[in-house]
């Protein structure tokens, strides 16, 4: 099963690197990095951009693939967008995973530009496969090999795009759902993407572990994580990216150790 893991940049540098290069060496898939104008929940802490930590990420690691879950598509232009996650694949020799959402957070859509969601994705895809984005301007060079495309839909119309564009579809399910409305909902979201998709392969995603999004404390132990993870296995999920280090999160000194055991049997 894969795992990957994300890295909200809510520390300094030093320990925002260690952190990625612990992952690597645990073998994690992919190291993902929050984006945001603030941190939404505390935005009194200090907050790195995810657009700056991802190429300093890509020179300092050698094999774990990076990302961003999920880029904010208000943040920034369509174009300049598509143009930075090629400049860090180009850094990372091929390890970018690009991630795509609408925005949340009051503060990037007072800070970001009105575009449509399906204007960001559209004009992001064109970019990656080396087609025209802009008039009268030749396309942007493509990435060597294929820059897969996570896109993070909750909504009817988002989740058509996602059906539409994306390789992998990304959930955190909810914010403040008990443990059986949180499945019920994310194996709803599950059933409306693969209708969506009309067969088209789409791969499944929980961004989970947070006490925001996983009501239960899943990092008591290896066994309640395989638990958490079947059950949402059999709701149709493939994949699973937690935040990391969970410790903090649960005020839990065992769970990073619970975390790395998990990863690593």
């Amino acid at each position: 099963m894969t795992v990957h893991a994300l890295l909200i940049p809510n520390v300094g540098w030093p320990e925002l690197l260690a952190r990625a290069r612990r992952l690597e060496d645990m073998g994690v898939a992919t190291v993902w990095v929050d984006d945001h104008l603030l941190n939404p929940a505390h935005p009194e802490q200090p907050w790195l951009d995810a657009w700056s930590v991802l190429p300093a990420l890509a020179a300092a690691t050698s094999r774990i693939r990076l990302g961003s879950l999920v880029a904010n598509g208000i943040l920034r232009p369509p174009a300049m967008l598509a143009r930075q996650a090629l400049s860090v694949d180009h850094i990372s020799g091929g390890r970018l995973e690009l991630g795509l959402g609408s925005g949340y957070a009051a503060a990037d859509r007072a800070a970001g530009q009105d575009v449509p969601f399906a204007d960001v994705v559209a004009t992001v895809a064109a970019a990656l496969e080396g087609r025209p984005v802009l008039d009268d301007f030749p396309p942007l060079a493509p990435a060597p090999g294929r820059i897969p495309l996570t896109i993070a839909a909750h909504g009817s119309r988002a989740l058509r795009i996602a059906a539409e564009h994306a390789d992998r579809w990304v959930s955190y399910g909810g914010f403040g759902l008990s443990t059986s409305a949180h499945l019920a909902r994310t194996r709803h979201l599950v059933d409306r993407l693969t209708e969506a998709a009309q067969g088209r392969p789409v791969s499944r995603m929980l961004l989970a572990g947070s006490p925001a999004v996983t009501e239960t404390p899943i990092w008591t132990s290896v066994a309640a994580v395989e638990d958490f993870t079947a059950r949402y296995r059999e709701a149709g999920i493939d994949e699973f990216a937690f935040y990391y280090p969970p410790g903090p999160m649960w005020t839990d000194e065992h769970a990073d150790r619970v975390f790395e055991d998990y990863v690593t049997s």
